[in-house]
C-alpha cells in the first residue's frame, strides 16, 4: 500500500536506523537526565525516545523543568545529576545561559555535562556559546535525532562517569598520603628491604648479610593461590614475581607454607623464616639465610624487631600500591582522554556529514518545490482544455453519437485523476513545509463521498461500489477539498488492490460526536509487519510490485485528518483484503 516517512522523531530528520533496545528491560537504578525546556512536548518526546534505550544495564529517567528557575529548584535537590539537556530560550531570551553560569560559578558544579538544545541557534551562536560558556555540547533542535541523543547522552554519560571515578580516586589518594605521610618516608620495596637488611645484620651482626627472600601469598588469573616472591637481596634479587616453588627446594618451599600456615617464626642454625603481620596487607614470610648459625639470643631478638618493624613494611606495602595505583590512574586517564578525543573527533565528523546531508535536502525540496510549480502551471491548463473540450463534445454526443459518451466520461475521468494527482503532489508538499491551511465550511459527507465514487463507477464499470452511508451526519465542519482528497485516494487504492469484479463498500457511521467513514477491499492485503509503517512517507509495501504509485498517498491522508483533529486507522488480512476507518470531529 501507499505510504511515507513519519513524522520528525524529534527535531529533525532521523539519518540512521535507531538503535533498538533490548527485548529484556534492564533492572539497574536509571541514569537521570534533566530537561530544562518551556515546551512540554519537548518533554514528553524526550521521555518517549529515551524509554527504550539503556546504557551499562541502566534506562534513562527524564527529570523535568519547564524553566531555568525550576531548574535551579530541581538542581537545589539533586545536586548529583549527571547531564542535563537545557534549552536556550525559555522565561528569557537567555535564561537558559544564565542557568549554565548557575550551575558552574554559584554551585560550583563542574562534573554535570551540560548539552544546550535550541530550536533557535540565530538567537545564541554556537561559537560564541562554546567560547563564552563551560558546556559540552550544543545542538539544534532540527538536528537531534533519536539516535544523535541517544548518542549524545552515553558519551556526556561516559564523561561524567570518569571524572566522578577520578575525584574520588584523587580524593582517596590525598587522604592515604595524608595518613601515611608521618608515619615512614615512602621508599620502594627493595629499598625498604635493604635498609631491613641492614638493621637485621646489626642485630645478628656475624660480618656478612644474609640472603633475603620476602613472599606472600597471591592470586593467579586462573583462580589458584600460590605464594610467590615480591622482594629479594643477595641470591634472590631479580627473582620477584616468580613462585616460590619454581626458586627454592623442596624442603625450603615446605618451611616457608608451614610458617605462612601457622604464622610462626622458624629458626635452624643456617636459615631463619620470620613472620610479618600487618592489619592492612596480610601475612608476609621473609626468609634468612647465612653461613653461620643463629644463636637462642638471636632468635629473641629478631621476633622483637619483626613486632616492631610490621608497621614499617605495611607503610612500605601501601606505597607501593600507591604507586601502581597512580600508574593505573594515569594510564586510564590517558586512555580516556585519547577515547573522548576520538568521540569528539566522531562527533564533529558526524554534525559535518548531517549538515550537508541537509544542505543537500534543503535544496532537493526547492527544486521539488520549483518543479510542482512548474508541472501545475503547464499541466493544468491543458487539462482543463482536455477537460472542457470533452464537456462540449459529450454534449452533441448526446445528440448525435451517445455511444461516445462512454469514451468521453473515461477521458474525463483520467482527466480528472491527473488533476487529482497533482493536487496530492502539492498538498504533500505545503503539508511538509506547514503552509496549508484548512478551509472549513458545513459538507454533507454523503454528498461529498457519492461526489469522490462517481468519477470511479464511470472509469471502472466493472466494479460494483456499495455504500452504506445513512449513519453519516447530514453536515459537518470540515475541508471539503482536503477530504476529498483523502477519499479519493483510499478509493483510489482499494480499486488498485483489489481484483476485477471484486466489491469496494464504503460505509459510513457515527459515533457520538465523531464520524466514521471505512472504506473496505477485498483485496491482496497487506503483511503484519508493513502495518507500522504503511503511513510513512515514501514507503511502498511488498504488495506494491507492478502497481503504480508514489507512496505519498497514505502520508498525505493520514496528515489531513491529523489536521482536522482526527485518527485514521487500518485493519488487513493477508489475502482477504484491508479496511481503512477514517474518524473525523464534527
Amino acid at each position: 500500500m501507499d505510504g511515507g516517512l513519519d513524522d520528525e522523531l524529534l527535531f529533525g530528520p532521523e539519518d540512521g536506523a535507531v538503535t533498538a533496545a533490548s527485548s529484556q528491560r534492564p533492572s539497574g537504578a536509571p541514569w537521570p537526565v534533566l530537561v530544562v525546556d518551556d515546551d512540554p512536548q519537548v518533554h514528553a518526546m524526550t521521555a518517549v525516545l529515551l524509554r527504550d534505550f539503556d546504557f551499562d544495564g541502566r534506562p534513562f529517567e527524564v527529570v523535568s523543568a519547564l524553566s531555568a528557575e525550576e531548574a535551579k529548584a530541581v538542581l537545589a535537590q539533586r545536586p548529583d545529576l549527571p547531564i542535563a539537556l537545557l534549552d536556550v530560550v525559555m522565561e528569557t531570551e537567555d535564561a537558559g545561559l544564565k542557568l549554565v553560569r548557575h550551575i558552574r560559578e554559584e554551585l560550583g558544579n563542574r562534573r554535570m555535562r551540560i548539552i544546550l538544545r535550541t530550536g533557535q541557534p540565530g538567537q545564541a551562536p554556537e561559537r560564541d556559546v562554546i567560547v563564552g560558556y563551560d558546556i559540552n555540547d550544543y545542538k539544534a533542535k532540527s538536528e537531534l535525532t533519536a539516535q544523535r541523543l541517544f548518542t549524545t547522552l552515553v558519551s556526556g554519560l561516559r564523561a561524567w562517569r570518569d571524572i566522578v571515578a577520578i575525584e574520588r580516586n584523587r580524593q582517596g589518594l590525598e587522604r592515604i598520603l595524608s595518613a601515611s605521610a608521618p608515619l615512614f618516608e615512602m621508599r620502594p620495596m627493595r629499598a625498604f628491604v635493604e635498609r631491613l637488611v641492614e638493621q637485621i645484620a646489626r642485630v645478628v651482626d656475624h660480618g656478612s648479610a644474609p640472603a633475603v627472600l620476602a613472599c606472600r601469598p597471591v592470586d593467579r588469573a586462573d583462580g589458584s593461590r600460590t605464594i610467590a616472591v615480591v622482594a629479594g637481596l643477595g641470591v634472590y634479587s631479580g627473582r620477584i614475581g616468580l613462585a616460590v616453588a619454581d626458586i627454592l627446594s623442596v624442603g625450603a618451599t615446605a618451611e616457608v607454607a608451614d610458617a605462612l600456615l601457622t604464622q610462626r617464626n622458624l629458626y635452624h642454625d643456617d636459615r631463619c623464616v620470620l613472620v610479618f603481620r600487618t592489619r592492612e596487607h596480610g601475612v608476609t614470610i621473609f626468609r634468612l639465610e647465612r653461613a653461620e648459625p643463629y644463636t637462642a639470643d638471636e632468635h629473641r631478638l629478631l621476633e622483637l624487631f619483626c613486632n616492631r618493624v610490621a608497621i614499617g613494611f605495611d607503610n612500605v606495602c601501601l606505597y607501593e600500591e600507591l604507586v601502581a595505583l597512580n600508574h593505573s590512574l594515569e594510564q586510564r586517564v590517558e586512555e580516556r582522554t585519547l577515547e573522548l578525543a576520538a568521540n569528539q573527533k566522531a562527533l564533529i565528523l558526524a554534525k559535518e556529514r548531517v549538515e550537508r546531508a541537509l544542505e543537500r535536502e534543503l535544496l532537493a525540496r526547492d527544486r521539488q518545490r520549483q518543479f510542482l510549480g512548474m508541472v501545475s502551471h503547464e499541466f493544468r491548463t491543458p487539462l482543463a482544455i482536455i477537460d472542457s473540450a470533452a464537456q462540449l463534445l459529450a454534449m452533441r454526443a448526446g445528440q448525435v453519437e451517445p455511444e461516445m459518451l462512454e469514451r468521453l466520461a473515461v477521458i474525463r475521468g483520467s482527466v480528472q485523476r491527473l488533476t487529482g494527482l497533482i493536487d496530492a503532489h502539492l498538498t504533500d508538499e505545503r503539508l511538509q513545509t506547514n503552509a496549508l491551511v484548512l478551509e472549513r465550511a458545513e459538507v454533507d459527507l454523503a454528498d461529498l463521498i457519492d461526489n469522490v465514487v462517481r468519477p470511479f463507477r464511470v472509469a471502472y464499470p466493472d466494479r460494483e461500489f456499495r455504500m452504506t452511508l445513512a449513519g453519516l451526519p447530514r453536515r459537518a465542519e470540515v475541508d471539503a477539498n482536503l477530504i476529498g482528497l483523502v477519499l479519493n485516494n483510499l478509493v483510489n487504492n482499494a480499486v488498485k488492490y483489489s481484483g476485477l469484479g471484486e466489491a469496494i463498500h464504503l460505509h459510513g457511521d457515527t459515533d457520538g460526536a465523531m464520524a466514521v467513514i471505512e472504506v473496505t477491499d477485498h483485496g491482496r492485503g497487506i503483511p503484519e509487519p508493513e502495518l507500522p509503517r504503511l503511513f510513512d512517507r515514501f514507503f511502498r509495501g511488498s504488495g506494491a510490485s507492478g502497481v503504480p504509485g508514489t507512496g505519498i498517498g497514505l502520508h498525505t491522508v493520514q496528515q489531513i485528518v491529523h489536521l482536522h483533529g482526527g485518527a485514521v486507522a487500518v485493519d488487513s488480512t493477508l489475502g482477504k483484503g484491508s479496511t481503512f476507518r477514517v474518524v473525523l470531529p464534527v
